[in-house]
């Protein structure tokens, strides 16, 4: 139950809440007469500065309306217009500036890349009369034969292809053929690599002198590392392993491990 107040303590709680009561409509009284002092104060002084400026209107009338005063106002507004001008031409002349900048850097760019073709150019012919030689040094010092009978379906060299997976650069022929057609060796020589790993899939390099022919993406290999095979040996069979789109064979041949020769100048030719 609650405890009933006592008739004193009702009143010194009358009293409280009165007074209480008082000091918020004294605070928002003094709130109020603040803000109206600083509004009467704005007031006073906006009507203040409008009379200064009459005041010096009707004393300066004479002189106002005076040509020498209005040529006055004239000579700053073109000192104004002079200024801008002036402003407005230097970042002209800045972003001109930085226009034959960036020509001259273009040009230098240009030129460069220039020189760069002319030398990439230079590289290309001799990469291209190293080739020459190689086939012309291989057909006159080796013997070659179609390792499978088959269809070209890429050439060696630089070639688009619609699969990600397929480099852009061919470091040799693919021909088509049934998975386990017989692949016999182009040259012989000695295996120097029996291997089902890479993007080569199931391949045999097989070695004479500096001069090497690789067969790759096989089914099946029937021949061992360090075994000596004779040209027209069958060495395994055709297959779809590693890197492969589709059954081929891919053949390469190599001297001293480093260049790639067209197989094509040299057995197809």
């Amino acid at each position: 139950m609650e405890r009933v107040l006592t008739d004193s303590e009702k009143i010194r709680k009358a009293e409280d809440i009165y007074f209480k009561r008082n000091n918020i409509i004294r605070n928002n009284a003094n709130h109020e007469k603040k803000s109206s002092i600083k509004d009467k104060f704005l007031l006073h002084f906006i009507i203040v500065i409008n009379i200064i400026v009459i005041v010096f209107f009707i004393q300066n009338r004479d002189f106002i309306f005076t040509n020498e005063f209005l040529e006055n106002i004239n000579k700053y507004n073109i000192s104004i217009k002079d200024k801008i001008v002036s402003f407005v031409g230097n970042i002209i002349n800045a972003d001109n500036q930085s226009i034959v900048e960036e020509n001259d850097i273009k040009d230098d760019i240009d030129n460069n890349n220039a020189i760069e073709e002319v030398i990439t150019f230079e590289e290309d012919a001799s990469s291209l009369n190293e080739q020459d030689e190689d086939v012309q040094n291989l057909k006159a010092s080796y013997s070659f034969i179609k390792p499978v009978e088959g269809i070209i379906t890429s050439h060696f060299g630089t070639r688009t292809s619609q699969y990600k997976n397929v480099p852009s650069y061919h470091t040799g022929t693919d021909i088509s053929a049934p998975i386990g057609t017989q692949i016999n060796a182009s040259m012989g020589g000695i295996v120097t690599l029996v291997s089902n790993i890479g993007d080569y899939g199931k391949h045999v390099k097989i070695r004479s002198n500096n001069v090497s022919t690789l067969y790759a993406h096989c089914s099946k290999i029937y021949v061992k590392e360090g075994q000596i095979v004779a040209q027209g040996q069958a060495i395994g069979e055709v297959g779809n392993t590693g890197n492969s789109t589709g059954p081929h064979l891919h053949f390469e041949i190599r001297i001293d491990d480093k260049r790639f020769v067209n197989p094509e100048e040299i057995i197809w030719s």
